[in-house]
């Protein structure tokens, strides 16, 4: 990964009506602004390094997304531009280089690729893989319920990643529909690796939190430690949210006591939408439990609960009424030849006696 080059030249750019040099640098990158001279609208142009920024994807509380031109490379990828006051600070683009340098280590297909990170006009930029096929939260304002067969195809190909990148020792921290994103129509990978717990510490110690209500576990509410099960209820609340068109809390609220509080009792999956399969229920409700410990304890052994409920019919608590079914057919099917075989032999021994007398 590149290091962190720093540039601070104030970017400039000419009126492409009457040539007058206008200072783009308050504006955003891809904003159209006034030329002061003639009014001419222009498009504010704008590269990181040998990064050439295209068009805008989506724009968050972090910053934005852009897709860009590698000029270098000659490839399309996906820019993060943070916020330039997540990047004023020295120690912080420093924390920042790490972590994506950690997530740059992390291989593997259902995780967003990090390629680079640098600094620019005094912004801290990450360089991704560019995953265009949309995300999971734009399939959710579309369909609002999302069939439960893509529902834990998705849940467990993102457990996957995430478990990839805990064995990295990352956390992401800001598992939600956004931030699981598509490659294609089937391939589901998450993004944005440990880069919430930037913006995080910036609202440390205030009475709001960071992220989205929805999906941020409890114990992040009450400061308590995290770890990879805190992820694993955030992942379950996605799901719950994606396959039963509403999330497992309801609530306007941003106060972290307040959201603890309405954490505390999550509804059952099948009690908001009845429709949804036993098995999946059961997985799903235990991801968010309130309490850490009696969530799952591996991501293999969630991984292994989701590939289960995705197989309809063959889920251990759906074979074992069925198999109790059959043994107790077997059973009187056997008691039932048995007593034939006696009564015929019976039978016929009582024959043969009537013949001898």
């Amino acid at each position: 990964m590149s290091e962190l080059p720093a540039t601070s030249d104030v970017p400039t750019q000419a009126c492409p009506k009457c040539g007058t040099l206008v200072d783009v640098g308050e504006a955003e990158p891809l904003a159209r602004v006034a030329c002061p001279s003639c009014g001419e609208k222009m498009r504010v142009e704008r590269a990181f390094d040998n990064f050439e920024l295209v068009e805008t994807l989506g724009v968050g509380g972090m910053g934005a997304v852009y897709k860009a031109r590698d000029t270098r490379l000659g490839r399309f990828v996906a820019l993060k531009l943070l916020r330039k006051e997540l990047s004023a600070d020295p120690a912080e683009a420093a924390r920042l280089e790490q972590e994506a340098r950690v997530t740059a280590s992390v291989n593997h297909p259902n995780v967003v690729q990090v390629y680079s990170a640098g600094t620019a006009h005094g912004q801290i930029y990450l360089v991704m893989e560019l995953v265009a096929h949309g995300s999971l939260d734009d399939l959710m304002a579309q369909h609002t319920r999302i069939p439960e067969a893509q529902v834990l195809d998705a849940g467990i190909q993102v457990a996957r990643g995430l478990q990839a990148a805990y064995e990295k020792g990352l956390i992401h921290r800001d598992v939600k529909p956004a931030n699981i994103l598509y490659l294609d129509e089937t391939t589901a990978k998450i993004g944005d690796f440990g880069l919430a717990g930037a913006a995080e510490q910036k609202v440390e110690g205030r009475s709001e939190i960071w992220g989205t209500p929805y999906y941020v576990a409890p114990e992040r509410l009450n400061n308590e430690p995290e770890d990879f099960r805190s992820d694993i209820f955030s992942l379950g609340a996605t799901l719950f949210h994606a396959i039963a068109g509403v999330p497992p809390m309801e609530g306007d609220t941003t106060s972290a006591a307040e959201l603890h509080q309405l954490k505390l009792h999550p509804p059952p999956l099948q009690k908001v939408a009845p429709d949804v399969s036993r098995p999946a229920a059961k997985v799903i409700d235990r991801m968010i439990r309130p309490n850490p410990g009696h969530r799952f304890a591996t991501y293999q052994h969630l991984i292994d609960e989701l590939e289960r409920a995705a197989r309809p019919g063959d889920s251990s608590s759906a074979r074992r009424p069925a198999l109790l079914g059959i043994a107790v057919l077997l059973a009187l099917l056997l008691a039932a030849a048995g007593a034939f075989y006696y009564l015929k032999t019976r039978s016929a021994a009582e024959s043969d006696y009537d013949k001898g007398t």
